[in-house]
């Protein structure tokens, strides 16, 4: 089982997890933490340290908005000195749902690798075909 957290820009990780439990449920594996105006990256370590000494020794992934913001810093701060602690960036609905879905069938490593792969079918464009439009009738 591998305990994730999602932490992004204002309230959006509270909202993904929302969103989460509105399609599967409680998901007591699962928290969020947000980052607020006035807060720094230290502010959030703080924030996800807390919530990881739930589990100790377990496996972890926390999930963030976007590399390289502030989340992201405070997350791989973190990583950096716990071998059992996985960060990826690109939180989305899909992800999280992804996430959720593999929490207790893989490992940190394996589920970042999947996550990784998921989050390129992520992002589509709707394109117009021509045969469709003459065959549709709204």
């Amino acid at each position: 089982m591998v305990s994730a957290i999602f932490c992004a820009h204002g309230h959006l990780a509270r909202a993904m997890l929302d969103s989460v439990n509105m399609v599967y449920g409680a998901t007591p594996w699962v928290s969020a933490v947000t980052f607020q105006p006035g807060e720094d990256a230290c502010d959030i370590a703080d924030k996800l340290t807390a919530i990881m000494a739930d589990v100790p020794d377990g496996e972890w992934l926390i999930a963030v908005d976007m590399q390289f913001g502030s989340p992201w810093n405070a997350a791989v701060a973190l990583a950096m000195t716990n071998p059992r602690l996985q960060v990826i960036s690109g939180l989305s609905l899909p992800l999280a749902l992804e996430l959720v879905d593999n929490q207790q069938t893989l490992e940190a490593p394996a589920l970042c690798a999947h996550l990784s792969e998921v989050s390129q079918q992520c992002c589509a464009v709707w394109q117009p075909s021509p045969q469709l439009a003459e065959e549709e009738d709204f």
